[in-house]
């Protein structure tokens, strides 16, 4: 304690500037990137394997295709190429992230119809009207859709809802802004 009051308080207020200043540095930088929001979005979203991660043992389209061929198998649609459980229609795109950040082959998207997984809370049966109050109240744009469906967007996340008879009946996630659900 003693140490503390010979530190002058020129000396003491200029670190905690400098601290400060780190920290909105930081803070910046992890916004410019998407990190906080992605990491927003998997924290709160019930998946398999989170937006941004890899796959174990999965480093490459090869090693993918291979992946755990007793219960997934690969698959490749207009939309683009990865990992479905056998059985079901939920679905795990995989590729490169364009950002540097990301790097290397990850789980770049994610689609399904099951009551099981959640984005944001949000699942399959839910109202069409929950769904998109969700989304704004979690900070989303609204940047698309149609009388049956709409897409939203925050950081480097994008998420898209399908509905039928004011029920969401599917649920899709992605990284970057240009859908691969088109």
């Amino acid at each position: 304690m003693q140490r503390l009051k010979q530190i002058p308080k020129k000396t003491i207020k200029l670190a905690v500037i400098i601290i400060l200043a780190a920290a909105l540095v930081l803070a910046l930088v992890f916004s410019w990137f998407g990190t906080i929001e992605l990491a927003q979005f998997n924290s709160r979203s019930l998946m398999d394997w989170r937006l941004g991660s890899s796959i174990d043992y999965v480093r490459s389209l090869d090693d993918a295709k291979a992946y755990d061929e007793g219960r997934y198998r690969w698959f490749s649609d207009e939309r683009g190429s990865g990992i479905s459980a056998k059985g079901t229609d939920t679905r795990y795109y995989l590729g490169s992230h364009p950002d540097s950040g990301l790097g290397g082959y990850k789980v770049i998207g994610f689609s399904s119809s099951e009551k099981y997984y959640s984005v944001l809370g949000i699942r399959v049966g839910d109202d069409e009207l929950d769904a998109k109050t969700t989304l704004l109240d979690s900070g989303y744009t609204m940047q698309g859709g149609g009388f049956n469906s709409c897409r939203a967007h925050r950081g480097q996340v994008t998420i898209e809802l399908s509905f039928e008879h004011g029920l969401v009946t599917n649920i899709a996630a992605y990284l970057g802004t240009t859908s691969i659900f088109k």
